[in-house]
């Protein structure tokens, strides 16, 4: 055999969609995760803000047997919402590599699809 045999163009290209198919699933499941997520985040936020207002609100007032107890939880919830609030500029940058990724694997599928319809 002088020449090695190929597969035929319509193998390699339902290879190459199966294999983006693949990709285009685990963004997309990514992108689902990391949406709930921040949904979970942004509620435990707001409920973290309502509670540390309450909160504040009795520092303010000055219970002073409390007062020690009530500024440490203050300064808990104080840190709990700026590690919130951190994740929630990490999910975001997530978002950006994510969509990015699924729009990379869209247009190289569209590509295919192209390459499929000139033959």
């Amino acid at each position: 055999m002088l020449f090695p045999r190929f597969r035929s163009r319509e193998r390699d290209l339902r290879s190459d969609v199966e294999r983006l198919s693949i990709v285009e699933q685990a963004v997309n499941r990514a992108i689902a995760d990391a949406e709930s997520e921040l949904i979970g985040l942004g509620k435990r936020l707001e409920d973290a803000r309502a509670r540390a207002a309450f909160l504040y609100g009795d520092v303010i007032d000055g219970e002073t047997e409390r007062d020690r107890e009530s500024n440490e939880l203050v300064d808990s919830a104080e840190r709990f919402l700026v590690r919130g609030e951190r994740r929630r500029e990490e999910l975001k940058s997530h978002f950006e590599v994510l969509y990015d990724l699924r729009r990379r694997v869209s247009d190289a599928m569209k590509g295919l699809a192209a390459d499929g319809a000139e033959d």
